[in-house]
């Protein structure tokens, strides 16, 4: 790999919590050392392998409880694993959640020069970043005042600034960032990325497709304890969708052709048929996308979803068909439905993606029962601007004000 060097590695993980015993059981245990039947235990983490190189953002996605915390606790040494062994090279900065590692009756000066001491810095050291953690967390008089009376957006800015102002060489980060307000986490992105053209690595857990196609060089996937994905980007969100969804036992890998899922009711409601066209309607642009929609049974409300993804995963534009005004009529078994679908074609050159989700709607949930992600490729050859959307943006130069006043007003 290109990467400098390896900063982790973890080799047959596994973590394992005993499930709570009845007080007779941890008499027993106590006393006469009997251990309580193994299905009385919990398995968090089983047989992963990992290895993070300097100068990656690796981003951890799985559902809830799947072991993306119980992992970042072990990699960061904070949790003992119950089997496997971590190899750690260069300082690591550990943030595992909201006030984790802080002691409550210390203020935010206190917490901040003891997260400093952890880590390994000298007293001048600490005082010469403590202006800067202090003016990054921006949370005024709380500074010196106790922790246990800050809000949790609070501790989220205090602790972010700890992790990033320590001059790790890995940066561990728990989905902290969900907590603080828009303008906060605005501010830790942008940190993120200087750091990062700096060289150095991050490991963050996260359930925003956004956040890892923005900020992440690989993705890891987590289902069930086990790894079930680790790779690029685009595959990472795909596999991770793939499971949220409910749509297959293990993530399928992204390729060239689409992928296509149906889920165990023997896909209700299909599309088949895909193919795009560009076109000009009005002088203007246009994508079109024709499909045919196939029911299996009685549908009384069926519903398409479908979206553009660049090649990094990062969604563009998304068409939410499961809205209330955007109803399908009702179809019967056996019916098939031509469908057309259109969006205005602004996008700059660039590779992008078209992924698809059809279903039902029953009450207000949607049951998707088919998903092709980056079922349809589409190329934007020429040249442009940075970004993804061409927005004609321009610039108008006047003599004085008033000219310019004049011309927007007429």
């Amino acid at each position: 790999m290109s990467f400098d060097g390896l900063l982790l590695r973890a080799r047959g993980l596994g973590k394992v919590y005993p499930s709570p015993l009845a007080p007779m059981a941890r008499l027993k245990q106590e006393l006469f050392g009997i251990a309580p039947p193994a299905d009385k235990s919990h398995c968090v983490l089983q047989d992963l392998d990992l290895e993070v190189f300097r100068g990656e953002t690796l981003g951890i996605m799985g559902r809830n409880g799947a072991g993306k915390s119980t992992l970042l606790g072990i990699l960061g040494n904070v949790i003992e694993p119950s089997s496997g062994s971590v190899e750690r090279h260069g300082k690591i900065a550990v943030l595992l959640e909201v006030g984790g590692g802080f002691h409550a009756s210390f203020t935010g000066r206190d917490n901040a020069k003891l997260f400093c001491s952890v880590m390994g810095m000298t007293a001048r050291e600490t005082e010469e970043r403590i202006g800067g953690i202090e003016a990054f967390a921006d949370i005024g008089d709380y500074f010196d005042l106790p922790l246990r009376i800050y809000s949790s957006g609070m501790q989220a800015r205090l602790g972010f600034a700890c992790a990033v102002y320590v001059d790790a060489d890995l940066v561990i980060i728990d989905e902290t960032l969900a907590v603080g307000d828009a303008l906060f986490r605005m501010r830790c992105y942008d940190r993120i990325r200087a750091m990062q053209k700096r060289g150095l690595t991050f490991l963050m857990v996260s359930h925003s497709p956004q956040a890892v196609a923005s900020f992440c060089t690989r993705t890891l996937v987590l289902e069930k304890g086990r790894k079930v994905f680790d790779g690029s980007v685009a595959d990472g969100i795909a596999s991770y969708k793939e499971i949220r969804e409910g749509l297959a036992e293990k993530p399928l890998s992204l390729s060239k052709k689409p992928t296509v899922t149906n889920a165990p009711g023997e896909g209700r409601l299909d599309l088949r048929g895909l193919s795009y066209s560009a076109a000009t309607e009005r002088g203007e642009p246009v994508g079109i996308i024709q499909a045919e929609l196939v029911a299996r049974e009685d549908i009384e409300r069926p519903f398409i979803n479908f979206g553009i993804r660049d090649r990094h995963g990062l969604t563009i534009c998304g068409f939410e068909g499961s809205r209330e005004d955007r109803a399908i009529p009702p179809m019967r078994r056996g019916e098939q439905r031509p469908v057309r679908m259109r969006f205005k074609n602004i996008l700059l050159p660039g590779v992008y993606f078209v992924s698809f989700k059809a279903g039902r709607m029953l009450g207000d949930a949607a049951e998707t029962t088919c998903l092709l992600q980056d079922a349809i490729r589409i190329d934007i050859e020429g040249r442009g601007a940075g970004g993804f959307v061409d927005l004609e943006m321009g610039l108008e130069v006047g003599a004085d004000s008033s000219e310019l006043e004049t011309a927007g007003s007429r």
